[in-house]
């Protein structure tokens, strides 16, 4: 193998299902990745000892071990490995259980291929900005540091209350795309509601005010669904 073959982004999927198993296999391949393709919840720890993979692409329901607990397993063996949930189940309760488990996106079946994509780039392009102090998030002029709730602007270092850091952790990570507020009520508060959604809504007042450190930022509210961060690529 070739030093540039080496270089790929090295992806390890875990899909029982045959013909979606090899779909995902080729259209990771197709797109300059390199893939591994295992069947079974069982398969998948020791595959990932075996190699040194870029992120893990897996399927909630699996013969042997579902994809909840493979991925609190791969948590805990990398703290920083992308891990993706491929699932059928659209129930937000199932999204925030997934990503409680420590994954760090939840794809809906069925998915769009160019999107599906778009966002394994996405989760190598933020995981790869964790350096040792941890993982950092940037969107535009701005650098926010979850572990120390510090956001970096051009006049200055803010420091976040926890509420808001991880509020703003969730847009961020999810920009450009639409969250529900159930889910982030969910992945917060650890409950939802009428009185949870309120308390919410204050700390995006409050986000919105902090993000005008760059003009170019939006937090758009999705009415009667959500939130959406809009703004340009890091500079």
């Amino acid at each position: 193998m070739n030093l540039m073959e080496n270089s790929k982004p090295h992806i390890l999927i875990v899909e029982d299902d045959p013909t979606l198993g090899l779909l995902l296999h080729d259209l990771i391949r197709l797109d300059g990745f390199k893939a591994t393709l295992v069947r079974d919840g069982k398969e998948a720890l020791p595959e990932y000892h075996k190699g040194r993979y870029d992120l893990v692409l897996l399927d909630v329901m699996l013969p042997g071990r579902d994809g909840f607990e493979l991925t609190k397993d791969l948590r805990q063996l990398s703290a920083r490995l992308p891990i993706v949930l491929l699932t059928a189940r659209d129930r937000v309760e199932d999204r925030v259980h997934g990503l409680k488990c420590g994954a760090d996106d939840y794809i809906i079946k069925p998915f769009d291929n160019e999107e599906l994509i778009l966002r394994l780039k996405s989760v190598l392009k933020r995981n790869s900005s964790a350096g040792e102090g941890g993982l950092q998030l940037e969107l535009g002029n701005l650098r926010f540091v979850p572990e120390s709730y510090e956001l970096h602007c051009p006049d200055g270092v803010q420091r976040l209350t926890p509420k808001e850091g991880d509020v703003l952790k969730i847009l961020m990570q999810r920009a450009g795309r639409t969250t529900e507020r159930d889910l982030i009520c969910k992945l917060v508060w650890g409950e939802s509601g009428y009185f949870v959604g309120r308390s919410m809504d204050v700390y995006i007042t409050r986000l919105r005010k902090i993000l005008k450190a760059d003009p170019r930022i939006e937090l758009q509210t999705i009415h009667g669904v959500g939130f959406r961060l809009e703004g340009p690529a890091p500079l």
